[in-house]
């Protein structure tokens, strides 16, 4: 019975009752009041179909754009809707449909009014949940003022426009620490940034040194070859391997897995700000990452299945030298069993590795609960983990 109550049969059959009563009645109140009831129905079915009439869009990247957004930021397109008709428009619905990968968004925008012969620009308006390479396959627009009667709508096929949105870092709130195991050689690598030249430092040379690395003045003061240390670029080194969204996970902000991605852009931004040298392993990248400008666009264009966090962890381990460290990030949904298996089958469980478990905002007691029980298995392992909470 619920489903015969619509808007529009309702106002019908109260037009086809008010007709009938002022016929028999020939009353002008209730003829007026049929007068009004039929022209305001009769609106509600016309006005949303004459408001698209005249309606054009055009899509394209802002003059000076770089095609790139952070996700949550205003984005750099052009949404351009053009009202041609003179009267205006009212209550207009703007549908940006995007689409990466297997994943489709829907950005929706409601403008109140459009005036006639003027032109809106929408494309400060569209914000990005969530990174990807997205193109834009259409823009829809509806309306159904002034009642809901109907909703007419109009879809335009836009030309090819894509848009690259980039992951928000997350802030760190422990990173690793940039110390390294014991050096009493001098060999790997310190604190230190940069050229040293710290006379306490010395020794002497051995044979099949390389002679860069010899203090002449020192040499001649004391007649024999002398060793220098530090004298060569000490800045630390760290490897980052890093858990790629699944199927199911890629391109939903809630999801751990991209909760992890803003997560490692967050922990190599504050490695390069404390002059830490970076080697990102990446699917889209053959070699190792070195800085944010490779990073965050690799992190961008990342799709399920491209590289497996055992396959990265397996070209960190061959990449590896003694006093470097390997940052491990993960979402808070990882099974600890195959992290440890991984670990061991690409031999790292000898050398020092830190893993991150991301958490995402507002994240359900299930999920913090596996976070915790997650850290705390890794632990027993002797293998150090923290939860980051978003």
């Amino acid at each position: 019975m619920e489903r015969w109550l619509s808007k529009s049969r309702v106002l019908l059959a109260l037009c086809g009752v008010l007709l009938m009563a002022a016929l028999n009645r020939q009353d002008p109140m209730v003829y007026a009041m049929f007068l009004f009831l039929a022209v305001l129905s009769l609106l509600g079915f016309v006005l949303p179909w004459v408001s698209l009439r005249g309606m054009r869009v055009h899509a394209a990247m802002a003059p000076g754009g770089s095609g790139q957004v952070v996700e949550g930021q205003p984005s750099s397109l052009q949404l351009l809707i053009h009202r041609r008709a003179w009267w205006p428009a009212f209550m207009v619905d703007v549908e940006t449909r995007w689409r990466w990968a297997s994943r489709e968004i829907v950005l929706r925008q409601t403008v109140p009014v459009i005036r006639g012969g003027r032109q809106l620009d929408l494309g400060r308006e569209l914000r990005f949940p969530c990174r990807g390479d997205y193109r834009l396959v259409g823009v829809t627009l509806t309306s159904g003022f002034p009642l809901g009667l109907m909703r007419a709508s109009q879809t335009i096929a836009p030309d090819d426009v894509r848009l690259l949105v980039l992951p928000q870092a997350q802030a760190v709130q422990q990173a690793l620490d940039w110390s390294v195991s014991e050096d009493p050689q001098g060999e790997l690598t310190t604190r230190r940034t940069g050229q040293s030249f710290e006379l306490g430092m010395l020794r002497k040379y051995e044979a099949g040194e390389f002679l860069g690395r010899v203090s002449w003045r020192a040499s001649a003061r004391i007649g024999d070859l002398v060793i220098q240390h530090f004298q060569q670029s000490a800045s630390p080194l760290l490897r980052l391997v890093l858990q790629i969204p699944p199927a199911g996970e890629a391109g939903d902000p809630a999801a751990p897995s991209e909760q992890a991605l803003r997560l490692a852009a967050g922990l190599c931004e504050r490695a390069l700000a404390e002059g830490v040298r970076l080697r990102a392993y990446l699917p889209s990248a053959p070699q190792a990452v070195q800085d944010m400008a490779q990073l965050l666009p690799a992190l961008a264009r990342a799709e399920p299945g491209t590289l497996d966090l055992s396959q990265a962890m397996q070209r960190a381990a061959q990449d590896m030298t003694a006093g470097e460290q390997l940052a491990v990030v993960v979402g808070a949904n990882y099974s600890a069993v195959t992290l440890l298996q991984e670990l061991a089958t690409a031999g790292l469980q000898n050398w020092p590795v830190r893993v991150h478990i991301a958490c995402p905002p507002r994240a359900a007691a299930a999920l913090l609960s596996a976070a915790q029980d997650l850290q705390l298995r890794l632990q027993q392992f002797g293998i150090a983990a923290h939860t980051e909470l978003a």
